[in-house]
């Protein structure tokens, strides 16, 4: 996508995303400057993308616009990008109702206890600072978060968005599960794709660390032992943790999403309770609430 001219910044309706780079500007100053005038123009979703941001310049930039301008924004400072997304739709939001009320689920199920429920806080935009590791200065504001009693840094991390800004939010994932340097467990990703017809698809992701530390895309590996004519035989299947929101599929089983609740808690689970127990996301939830969040939009699930 082309850059917003420097001399006059204009926002297109049409469009949810301009990338441009700080090369083009002769100073911080400039760049400020340019920012605030974008930003003031933008009357709907927009995200806007900088790349090649000094260090510096990204966090003068952070603390004006805390100052001035609702957004959520991320700044790396291994990609040396800044995001800043303002004027949120009701997809973006969507996925607060569905893991909050998830919550409620697990506590009226028993799944969770009284107490664990007390541990775990939700939070959303709140502003992540990363000061160790590799991504040591950047920070980040998510879509939602849950958060542990008194550790700063979250468990679970939720990004909304759409397709267009994929490899961004792939970008943010490593951020967060990288630059959390282990307290950060699990990142789940939303991803809404614009189809004709007003119709929207949609995919949800889980990410988690593997024993190197590296992200990648939550597998479960499922064995199932069938007995005919005496003999055993082994089925090993990986499943990828994607699944599909939109279309709906026409499978009957059931989507969910598998979290341990060591993941969860964290160095805050309870003693006696059992970290490998696993906690399901129902994805029909989230399917009930992006589908009431689409209707508001004027959009329809595709």
């Amino acid at each position: 996508m082309s850059d917003i001219p420097l001399s006059t910044p204009t926002y297109e309706p049409g469009s949810s995303i301009t990338v441009t780079s700080t090369n083009q500007f002769d100073n911080q100053s400039d760049f400020k400057d340019y920012i605030l005038s974008a930003l003031h123009q933008v009357k709907e979703y927009h995200e806007f993308v900088f790349i090649d941001v000094p260090s510096s310049w990204g966090e003068a930039v952070l603390q004006l616009i805390d100052e001035s301008i609702p957004s959520r924004k991320s700044y790396n400072t291994i990609t040396h990008t800044l995001r800043i997304r303002v004027v949120f739709t009701w997809i973006h939001d969507c996925v607060q109702g569905w893991l909050t009320k998830q919550l409620v689920e697990w506590l009226l199920n028993g799944d969770i206890t009284r107490e664990e429920e007390l541990l775990l806080h939700p939070g959303v935009g709140t502003t992540l600072h990363f000061t160790t590791g590799p991504y040591s200065g950047s920070r980040k504001e998510p879509d939602l978060f849950f958060q542990v009693n008194d550790h700063i840094l979250p468990t679970l991390v939720v990004e909304c968005g759409w397709s267009d800004s994929k490899g961004r939010i792939y970008d943010d994932m490593n951020l967060l599960l990288v630059g959390g340097n282990g307290s950060i467990k699990i990142v789940i990703i939303v991803k809404w794709a614009k189809l004709r017809g007003s119709r929207v698809s949609g995919t949800v992701e889980l990410f988690m660390r593997d024993r190197n530390d590296i992200p990648i895309l939550k597998q479960i590996e499922i064995r199932i032992f069938e007995a005919f004519s005496s003999m055993f035989y082994l089925l090993i299947a990986w499943y990828l943790y994607i699944q599909t929101v939109f279309p709906r599929p026409t499978t009957t089983n059931l989507q969910r999403l598998e979290i341990r609740r060591g993941d969860l808690f964290g160095d805050a689970l309870l003693a006696g309770r059992n970290r490998n127990d696993i906690l399901y996301l129902d994805v029909e939830r989230l399917r009930d609430h992006a589908t009431r969040s689409l209707r508001f939009m004027n959009l329809v699930p595709a």
